[in-house]
C-alpha cells in the first residue's frame, strides 16, 4: 500500500496538473465565441449595408418617378394647349370648307366668279397636330411604354399613342388629297377667272371630300384632347 505522504504527494501533482490545463481546455471555447462574435458583427454590418444600399435606391426611384411624372404633366399641359388652339383654327375652316357643298344647284351657279375665286384663295389652311416632344412622345416613338409600371397611367398613354398614329393617318390622308386633287383642281378652273357649270359641281364635290376628311383630322384632335386631360387629372391626383 501506498504511504499517507505518497498519496497526498500524488494528490499535490494531480491537483498542480488539473491547475495548470484548465487555460488550455478553456481558450479553444472562448476564441470559437469571440470568432462567432466577429462574424455575427460582420454579419450584420453587410446586412445594413445592403438595407442602406435599398433604401437609397428605393428613394432614389421615388425621386425619379416623381421627375418623370412631373415631365409628363408639362408636356400634357403643353399638349393641351397645343391642341385647343388647333381645333379653333380648324373649326373656323370648317366653316369655310363646308361652303360650297352647302350650296344647292341654283346658289351655286349664282356665285359670281371673282368672288367664287376670292373664297377658295386661302380655304386649305388647317391645322395639324404637332405633340410636344419630351418624354411621353420619347415612350411612344421607342414603343417603351411598357416602361411603366403603374398599369392605369400605362393603359392612358397606350390610348394617347394609338390616338397619335390615327392623328398621322388622318393628316396624311387630308394633305394627300388636299395637295393632289383639290388644288390643282382649283387651280385649273381659276386660271382664267371663269368658273364652267362643269368646274364649280367638281370643286364643290372635292371640297365636300375635304371638309369630311378635315372634320375627321378634328375630331380625332378632340379625342386626344380628351384623353389628355384624363392623363393631366390622373397626373395630378396620384401626387
Amino acid at each position: 500500500m501506498d504511504s499517507p505522504a505518497h498519496c497526498s504527494e500524488w494528490s499535490e501533482d494531480e491537483l498542480k496538473q488539473e491547475v495548470a490545463g484548465t487555460p488550455a481546455k478553456t481558450a479553444a471555447p472562448k476564441r470559437s465565441r469571440r470568432l462567432f462574435g466577429d462574424f455575427v458583427v460582420v454579419l450584420l454590418g453587410v446586412f445594413l449595408a445592403l438595407a442602406a444600399e435599398s433604401w437609397w435606391s428605393e428613394r432614389a426611384d421615388r425621386q425619379f418617378e416623381r421627375e418623370l411624372r412631373e415631365d409628363m404633366l408639362a408636356e400634357f399641359d403643353a399638349n393641351l394647349r397645343i391642341l385647343e388652339s388647333d381645333i379653333a383654327v380648324n373649326d373656323t375652316s370648317q366653316v369655310r370648307f363646308s361652303f360650297l357643298p352647302s350650296l344647292t344647284e341654283e346658289e351655286l351657279a349664282a356665285v359670281g366668279d371673282e368672288e367664287l375665286t376670292q373664297r377658295l384663295s386661302g380655304y386649305l389652311d388647317w391645322a395639324g397636330f404637332d405633340p410636344e416632344m419630351g418624354i411621353v412622345q420619347a415612350l411612344v416613338e421607342s414603343g417603351n411604354l411598357g416602361a411603366v409600371d403603374d398599369r392605369p397611367l400605362r393603359l392612358l398613354l397606350s390610348r394617347w399613342a394609338g390616338l397619335l398614329e390615327e392623328k398621322r393617318r388622318f393628316n396624311l390622308q387630308t394633305v394627300d388629297f388636299q395637295n393632289m386633287i383639290v388644288t390643282p383642281a382649283v387651280a385649273r378652273a381659276a386660271a382664267d377667272l371663269r368658273w364652267t357649270e362643269a368646274e364649280r359641281r367638281e370643286v364643290r364635290d372635292l371640297f365636300e371630300s375635304l371638309s369630311l376628311l378635315q372634320e375627321g383630322v378634328t375630331m380625332n384632335q378632340r379625342r386626344l384632347r380628351d384623353t389628355a386631360l384624363e392623363v393631366q387629372q390622373y397626373l395630378e391626383d396620384s401626387r
